[in-house]
């Protein structure tokens, strides 16, 4: 009875330390050497990284590819985190994409340059995680003087808030006042400036001085007037004096305005990324650039990877007609596949090549057919494509581990800030928000006219639903 007793006593303790052995290690996790986590990776000295909560995947998370690598388009229901343990602060873990494709760069990525808002946040959300997109910066559209109590979880800075606390460590803030290149170009100077200083400011006032960590998109290359031009660095010197992030879309032929920019303004981080001729004509240049100054980085973009005939196909296929969009996307995709792929890769291996540790990642997807399952992810799928074909030791750098050195992880949001469900509120009719233009004024665009109409729309409890920019 005795030496039965120590056999069951000695298989019980081989189970449970094989149990707690799993415990320590599942699919979903990044099995990255050493077992890294984002305290393992060097940061870079401009951008200090805070501490975050543990995210870990809610269910097993598999590999989903067939035997040609074609793309299964179901959705994921699922966040890739759960709650961690009570009292526990540990680093972000790094998770690993659902959606991976042989011969493809199938580790963790970082989007660097994200268009967010054509859908839902937790709509979002679902492709991040089944894509493996673990952080990304986003250039979200806040526009007026946000404050506490008027924020609502489908609008400006609400928006934002509410989607980081859902998923905190994730998203790096950056923000634009959402009007086109060229709308916003004739108000370059004191009205701009005035514009990103107050909803910075009070950004600031209601989610903490650390939110917001970056300008951008700054779409300078919509303006006639140079990117070093003064009433352009009054922005600059914003960002500078907040120690934030600045990110602009410059053109070839002012790429040495890139240069003076970044040499005055030493300690603060800017990112770009170019149209692909652009890029072309200048190639020479921003290598030197990214060589020599530490506070440049290049976003390498899915929606510039996928380069036809001279034309940016995600952005040219846009129409009001969704689904002869996503079906004409699609169709050209699988069909040129193979072509743009080695193009693209011939186009950003060279800035890779000579300066492996300043290019990241990004999608730059901004119209809302291209958020179908369909698109983003075929876009995705271009993109590891194309970091398969940088030198093994440079991939990983480009798909995350660049952006997490220079812009750190995501922030982190007190709960105690409120923002307003608006998930269940009707759409805004016409007639009410002509009667709430009527109150606020609509002869133009202005940071007053727009929190009163926020006010507004808060009263009626309705959502207005912007109108979507269509090619």
């Amino acid at each position: 009875m005795k030496k039965r007793g120590v056999v069951f006593f000695l298989l019980v303790l081989i189970i449970v330390i094989f149990i707690n052995g799993c415990a320590d290690s599942y699919p979903g996790e990044a099995q990255l050497k050493d077992n890294e986590t984002t305290e393992n990776i060097p940061k870079a000295p401009e951008i200090a990284n805070q501490p975050v909560q543990v995210l870990q995947p809610a269910e097993d998370i598999g590999v989903v590819t067939d035997v040609k690598g074609d793309i299964k388009g179901e959705e994921i229901k699922t966040e890739a985190g759960v709650k961690q343990a009570a009292g526990e602060e540990t680093k972000f873990k790094i998770f690993q994409p659902r959606l991976t494709y042989p011969g493809a760069y199938n580790g963790p990525l970082y989007g660097t340059s994200e268009q967010v808002g054509a859908v839902s946040m937790d709509v979002y959300f679902e492709k991040l995680d089944r894509n493996g997109i673990n952080f990304f910066i986003g250039m979200f559209p806040i526009f007026g003087n946000p404050k506490a109590g008027e924020l609502m979880s489908d609008k400006g800075l609400g928006n934002v808030i509410d989607a980081a606390q859902k998923h905190p460590g994730r998203i790096i803030p950056f923000f634009n006042p959402g009007i086109g290149g060229e709308d916003v170009e004739k108000l370059v100077g004191a009205t701009l400036t005035g514009w990103y200083s107050g909803t910075l400011s009070s950004s600031q006032a209601v989610a903490g001085k650390d939110f917001i960590k970056g300008f951008g998109e700054v779409e300078t290359q919509e303006w006639g007037i140079r990117h070093n031009d003064a009433r352009v660095l009054e922005l600059v010197d914003i960002a500078r004096k907040n120690k934030i992030a600045f990110m602009f879309h410059p053109v070839a032929d002012k790429i040495e305005d890139v240069k003076e920019i970044i040499e005055a303004y030493p300690d603060t981080i800017f990112l770009i990324h170019m149209y692909r001729e652009d890029l072309d004509n200048s190639k020479g240049e921003l290598i030197k650039l990214l060589q020599e100054h530490n506070n440049l980085y290049y976003s390498i973009d899915a929606a510039h990877i996928i380069h036809v005939n001279g034309m940016d196909i995600i952005y040219d296929y846009d129409s009001r007609n969704k689904q002869s969009s996503i079906n004409k996307f699609v169709a050209m995709y699988d069909n040129k596949e193979q072509s743009f792929i080695n193009d693209a890769i011939k186009t950003y291996k060279p800035l890779v090549d000579a300066a492996p540790d300043k290019v990241v990642w990004g999608t730059e997807i901004g119209p809302e057919y291209a958020m179908n399952a369909e698109v983003f992810d075929r876009a995705v799928k271009a993109s590891r494509l194309v970091i398969a074909g940088f030198a093994p030791e440079h991939q990983e750098g480009v798909g995350y581990k660049n952006a997490l050195r220079a812009f750190g992880e995501g922030v982190i949001v007190d709960s105690n800030v409120k923002v307003i469900d608006t998930r269940a509120w009707g759409e805004c009719s016409e007639e009410q928000i002509d009667g709430c233009d009527e109150e606020c004024g609509d002869d133009e665009m202005t940071p007053e006219s727009d929190d009163c109409l926020v006010g507004c729309v808060i009263k009626l409890k309705c959502r207005e639903v912007p109108e979507m920019d269509v090619g």
